[in-house]
């Protein structure tokens, strides 16, 4: 009886101090406005990019000729010109940063970027402030030719630091591109092509390894256990961009096609497979394959539960990415929830979200411009825009917090996906699905609230299937900050025709997943069932007769629109005009009843939850202050 008696008491004290617990922090909550609702920047194991992790004292910049229509850059003679010389830059600097890491140069290597685009000087301005000085700019030419004294007590001069070169023949066999990359980490030999094979042998360099007659499956034959197993590159043929950070990292690197852009001539399909099985569960995958169904090649990295990063026309990733772990900064913009008005009546309101978010490569290049991220509607439309946070947040730090300092004040920054592009459905399913699903969702996470980005965006190959709903209950249960998901199919974007799911989080509270109801694309001469035009999708919500007041329209991110005023025509937008991004979405509210209003997406998560579960919205409400 004492026993039972005892068990009891410590029951009701274990009891009471759970819910004294959850009354403190629920009074803490309170206590501050919603917007401090964030974790400060902590590892808790989120990070799996394969960041450099010594910084180098000064750097190189290799000047010269990077090829940007990769497959018209063959046919050149001249050494600082061509396919040829690109990938002897790569080499280069793959193999002076490693150089780096292991602590046997001080001096890194950057490829100048002739574009000079915002997103390459905001990357080499935090260099500077980590105290890395550019020594100069040459060509690799130079680099790999001439004698340089030490530079303030630093060895500049890095041709000593190869062992010799490995050959290639890109113009004749394509593939020992790929495999020259591979051997060159292996052999610690720049790259350098038959056609500039003389000039090499000139200077006393020896030929370590001939790649001009292998092909692929010969780089996997021979190097498949001298390369690390917790990443991988993926490259299309006659590209160089990757490269570097391939062979700065002892990578092995695969193209899908035998021929660039041509899946006709053959495909590395089997061979992908098994490198797929041999990398470690939760590897990231960089690059991206092009003449290639997307749906073919991310369906597999799905369903072996690894990540994969568009990356392909990224430059300089060994150096952007320096000891991001402590470069660590920057919060999105979030809405007040204690400001809307909920007592409006009489609405129906639309949110507009653009797709593509994913790409790291575009948030490198294009993207912070006129057309996307700074278009002039872009805040008056209130765009939700896709940002890869967690992938650019570790792949260039300086950038993603340039995205953060630019974003308007009335758009949404929303986490997409959850963990590179992967379908939730697929994701882990040849695996641990449980242990990869959990992985990739506490890591996603602590990215988004460390960041304070309150809404997850997901793709799925069903959205409403069982699988996509398990993979949301993942998400959901690792982030209680976490406000609502969106929910987009693999295609068409639209297939969830704006059904709203519900789980429940870890606080008890029902977080919403509302799929995509229409998609603004442009399909040339037609419009699909629920994707098309401005006008023929404002019709569509126009004539609308169902109970369902909230829709999320995605702009698909490469279509464009002309204005055709008032016509009623629904194909004649389809015309390619100067409408793009940010502008599709005012062109269709411009047609739309004046019963719509256009929202952020967070209010519209806010407004669905209030709308379908209004006591415990409320109640999640009042745990903050009301600056309002």
């Amino acid at each position: 009886m004492k026993t039972i008696v005892t068990a009891l008491v410590l029951a009701f004290l274990t009891n009471a101090c759970i819910n004294n617990s959850k009354k403190e922090r629920d009074s803490a909550e309170a206590n501050k406005a919603y917007t401090n609702e964030y974790d400060s920047f902590k590892d808790l194991g989120q990070y799996w990019h394969l960041g450099m992790q010594v910084k180098p004292k000064k750097y190189w910049s290799i000047a010269g000729l990077i090829p940007k229509l990769h497959k018209n850059e063959l046919g050149h003679t001249e050494l600082t010109k061509g396919m040829q010389y690109h990938l002897l830059c790569q080499s280069i600097s793959g193999l002076v940063n490693r150089a780096v890491d292991q602590g046997k140069s001080d001096v890194g290597i950057w490829l100048h970027d002739h574009s000079e685009k915002e997103a390459y000087k905001v990357a080499k301005q935090g260099l500077v402030k980590m105290g890395v000085q550019e020594h100069a700019q040459t060509t690799a030419i130079e680099l790999v030719s001439e004698t340089y004294a030490d530079v303030d007590g630093v060895k500049v001069q890095v041709k000593d630091l190869f062992n010799g070169y490995v050959l290639t023949d890109i113009e004749n066999n394509p593939e020992s591109n790929t495999v020259a990359t591979v051997a060159s980490h292996v052999y610690n030999a720049i790259i350098v092509d038959v056609r500039d094979k003389d000039y090499f042998d000139s200077l006393g360099y020896k030929m370590m390894y001939d790649a001009s007659k292998k092909n692929t499956q010969d780089a996997w034959n021979e190097f498949k256990d001298k390369c690390n197993n917790n990443a991988l590159v993926v490259m299309p043929l006659q590209t160089g961009e990757q490269r570097e950070f391939a062979i700065k990292n002892n990578l092995f690197v695969i193209n899908l096609n035998k021929k660039y852009n041509d899946a006709s001539a053959g495909q590395n399909t089997a061979l992908f497979d098994e490198v797929l099985q041999w990398l470690k569960p939760g590897s990231p995958i960089y690059g991206w394959e092009h003449g290639v169904g997307e749906d073919l090649f991310v369906n597999k990295v799905s369903e072996t539960g690894n990540i994969m990063v568009p990356a392909d026309w990224m430059y300089n990733l060994n150096l952007t990415s320096l000891l991001y772990k402590s470069r660590q900064s920057g919060l999105a913009k979030v809405l007040d929830p204690k400001a809307i008005d909920f007592t409006e009546k009489g609405k129906k309101y639309v949110s507009y979200h653009l797709s593509d978010g994913d790409n790291v490569q575009w948030m490198m290049n294009g993207f912070a411009n006129e057309y996307y991220f700074n278009h002039p509607a872009a805040d008056t439309m209130k765009i939700a825009f896709g940002l890869p946070v967690d992938n650019l947040s570790m792949m260039a730090p300086d950038v993603m917090e340039l995205l953060f300092d630019k974003q308007g004040e009335n758009t949404s920054i929303v986490q997409t996906f959850g963990g590179g592009y992967n379908y939730a459905d697929l994701f882990g399913i040849k695996g641990n699905r449980a242990g990869s699903l959990k992985q990739i969702a506490s890591a996603t996470a602590a990215h988004m609230r460390q960041h304070r980005i309150k809404i997850l965006s997901l793709m799925a190959k069903d959205v409403g299937s069982e699988e996509a709903k398990e993979a949301y209950r993942a998400y959901i249960k690792a982030n209680n900050q976490l406000e609502g998901i969106l929910a987009v199919q693999y295609s068409p974007y639209a297939g969830g025709k704006g059904t709203i799911y519900w789980e429940t989080n870890s606080d008890g509270y029902d977080i919403p997943i509302i799929t995509v109801k229409y998609s603004l694309w442009n399909f040339g001469d037609k419009n699909n069932e629920r994707e098309g035009t401005p006008t023929y999708i404002a019709n569509k919500l126009n004539s609308e007769s169902d109970s369902n007041p909230f829709s999320v329209i995605s702009i698909h991110a490469w279509s464009r629109f002309s204005d055709t005023g008032n016509s009623k025509d629904e194909v004649a937008e389809n015309v390619l005009g100067p409408i793009i991004g940010p502008g599709i979405a005012k062109l269709n509210a411009s047609k739309l009843s004046e019963n719509f209003k256009v929202v952020n997406v967070e209010e519209l998560i806010w407004r669905v939850r209030m709308h379908y579960k209004p006591n415990q919205t409320k109640k999640r409400l009042e745990l903050f202050k009301n600056n309002h």
